[in-house]
Formats: C-alpha cells, sequence, structure tokens
C-alpha cells in the first residue's frame, strides 16, 4: 500500500489531511513535528511526505534539506502545506527541496491531485530508474559534470547567475560547442552582444578547423539576432532577428521558426540545446508579468520538443530580489557564478548534486 506521510503541529489539519489520504486509499503516517518527521521517514520509507513549514524542532524548510540528503530518500517526492503563501517562502521550498507547494486554506480536490501527480510521477521516475539511468548531457565543464554526477538531465532549464565578468557567457559557449561536437542541435539567442562577434567567440571555444557558420551550414546552428533590437540597430543582416516595436511576441515567433528548422518542435522532438543570453536586458524593456509569461512559455517546451535544454543567463544584481525568486520559480536548476572563477550547483530539483563550489575559469 502507498504510504503518505504528514507532518504538521495543528492537530485539525493532521486529522483533515489524513483523512483525505485515507479516502484515496493510502496508508497515513503522522508526525507533529520536523524532528520526529525525519524519523518517521527514515522508519518507514513513504511514498510521499506532506510537510507544514512552521513546526518545533525543525521547521518544513529544514525537513526537506535533511531529507534530500539522507540516501535512502533521497527522491521522495515532498509537498509543503502552509499558511505561508509568499514568493519567499516557495522559492525557499523549492530551493530546499520541495516538489510542490501548496497555500492554506486549500481546495480539497486540488490537493488531492496534485498528491496523485506527484505519486505518478515517483512511479514513472522509478520504472526509468530500474530500466536505465537518468538521460544525462555533458555540459562541456568536467568539474561540473562531476558536481552532477554525470552531467546536466536533458530537458532542464538552468538559471545561470553570477556578477558581470564571472564567465557565464564563456560557459554557454563551452555548452554550444560541445552539444556541437555531439551532433545536437543548437539554438543561441543574443541579446548581449552582436551575433557575429559570438561566432568568433564560439570558434575559439572548438578546435581550430571549427566553424560555426559550418554548423549553420550543416543545420545543427540556428543564431537569432535579438542584440539589434534590443540596441535600438535597424537593420541586421541576420536571417534570424527580431525588429520592429520591442515586444516579446515577435522574439518568441523567431525562437519558433528557428526552432522548426532544428527539428526542436512537438512533430520533430529533436531536443538539443538553447541559450538564451541574456535574459538581463529582458526585465530593461519589459515588466516583470511579461517577461515571466515568455520565459515560462520557453521553459515549458523543454520535454515537449524532446528535451531541450536550456541556459538563462542572468547578471547578478540587474534584477531585485524579487524577481529574481520569480524567475527562479521557474528554472529546474540553479548554477551561480563568483569572482574566483568558481562555481556551484545552487539547486537542482529534478537530480542528485553536489553543492560545493569549484574553480573552473581562470579570472
Amino acid at each position: 500500500m502507498t504510504k503518505v506521510l504528514i507532518a504538521d503541529d495543528e492537530p485539525n489539519i493532521l486529522m483533515l489531511a489524513g483523512i483525505m489520504m485515507e479516502d484515496e486509499g493510502y496508508e497515513v503516517l503522522r508526525a507533529t513535528n520536523g524532528v520526529d518527521a525525519v524519523s518517521v521517514a527514515a522508519a518507514e520509507k513513504p511514498d510521499l511526505i506532506i510537510t507544514d513549514v512552521i513546526m518545533p524542532g525543525m521547521d518544513g524548510f529544514e525537513v526537506c534539506r535533511t531529507i534530500r540528503q539522507h540516501a535512502e530518500l533521497s527522491n521522495v517526492p515532498i509537498l509543503i502545506l502552509s499558511a505561508l503563501g509568499d514568493e519567499f517562502n516557495k522559492i525557499t521550498g523549492f530551493e530546499g527541496g520541495a516538489d510542490d507547494y501548496i497555500t492554506k486554506p486549500f481546495n480539497v480536490e486540488e490537493f488531492k491531485a496534485r498528491v496523485r501527480v506527484l505519486l505518478n510521477r515517483a512511479r514513472v521516475q522509478v520504472a526509468k530508474h530500474r530500466k536505465m539511468e537518468i538521460p544525462k548531457q555533458d555540459t562541456g565543464i568536467q568539474c561540473l559534470d562531476q558536481l552532477l554526477q554525470g552531467g546536466l538531465p536533458r530537458g532542464s532549464n538552468i538559471l545561470l547567475m553570477g556578477t558581470y565578468g564571472t564567465g557565464k557567457s564563456t560557459f554557454c559557449r563551452q555548452f554550444m560547442h560541445q552539444g556541437l561536437q555531439n551532433h545536437e542541435r543548437c539554438l543561441l539567442v543574443v541579446l548581449d552582444d552582436e551575433p557575429n562577434r559570438v561566432r568568433q567567440q564560439l570558434a575559439r571555444e572548438g578546435r581550430r578547423d571549427d566553424d560555426p557558420h559550418a554548423y549553420e551550414k550543416e543545420g545543427l546552428l540556428r543564431v537569432i539576432d535579438a542584440y539589434s533590437w534590443c540596441s535600438g540597430v535597424s537593420g541586421s543582416q541576420e536571417r534570424f532577428a527580431v525588429s520592429g516595436a520591442l515586444e516579446l511576441t515577435q522574439l518568441s515567433s523567431v525562437i519558433m521558426d528557428a526552432g522548426t528548422e532544428l527539428g526542436q518542435t512537438v512533430q520533430d522532438k529533436r531536443g538539443g540545446r538553447r541559450v538564451i543570453d541574456s535574459i538581463s536586458s529582458l526585465f530593461t524593456h519589459f515588466e516583470l508579468p511579461v517577461v515571466q509569461r515568455f520565459l515560462g512559455q520557453i521553459a515549458r517546451t523543454a520535454v515537449a520538443f524532446g528535451d531541450v535544454s536550456t541556459l538563462y543567463v542572468l547578471e547578478k544584481g540587474s534584477v531585485s530580489e524579487q524577481v529574481l525568486n520569480n524567475v527562479k520559480y521557474l528554472m529546474d536548476g540553479v548554477i551561480e557564478f563568483n569572482e574566483q572563477g568558481e562555481l556551484r550547483v545552487l539547486n537542482m530539483k529534478w537530480a542528485s548534486f553536489e553543492r560545493r563550489w569549484v574553480r573552473w575559469y581562470q579570472v
């Protein structure tokens, strides 16, 4: 029988949630504080954990982090059920390892539906693990692949975050070059630099005979010029370029056109890699809801297009903490860069990782 652990110090919530889970046919385990929740989870190995945030002994965020560090429990889905509904707490929950977050008071049917989704997803993942390893992409950065225990999970949406000059764009070029060497389809959206300059930099990441134009002729690479559009420069010579009024629907349309040629579509599902460098420029020209909707649309196509992995570059300090949290909410993972030429995996929702800093870039 499916086991569901519920941790909450409010007796009424503990009773109500327990009754709902028993009505669904699940065996219910209960804990009234975070310490007991971890102890019960370690002993009983539940199929799902539902936890409140504010509890005595250990709060729900600590429960998430502790569970994720436990070898036998690291893949158990966690649903946070809390009265704390602000975005900061939601982001904190996801960064701690939660898979979903519901705010009290809650709709009973929605609550049951989300539990079913999490349990079904976990069953699928278990079945995949029994048949094969989670598909990974080598990033081109050996130390990062080691932190990710084999590479980036295919179909991930990853935020690259760091101050100016910490190597984020260099990282993106190495990521793209590695994809091209693997004969993967690669889409590069250029917002902060002139496209031909980016091509030259991309060529320097590879062998002397590497030529991005050759990859474009082969149908492996497409470059979108959004730099001229954002900079107000008219007359771009690029085949894929955004022009006219500053509207993100135009950029979405050009990305779709270029992606179609690469086979990054629902029909072809060719997968591959995408880079948007950098989304900081979007926040300069557009309001948060507009950018958030655009990024959400891009992120949702990852699996549908055949597991396309996408990197989104963001200059740290270019947006407020609230905006940053909204962006993180859309991502499957966050990689952080610092001024010492180091990087670390700050968060990864669907895969195991090491959080330590590693040196990869000569400052």
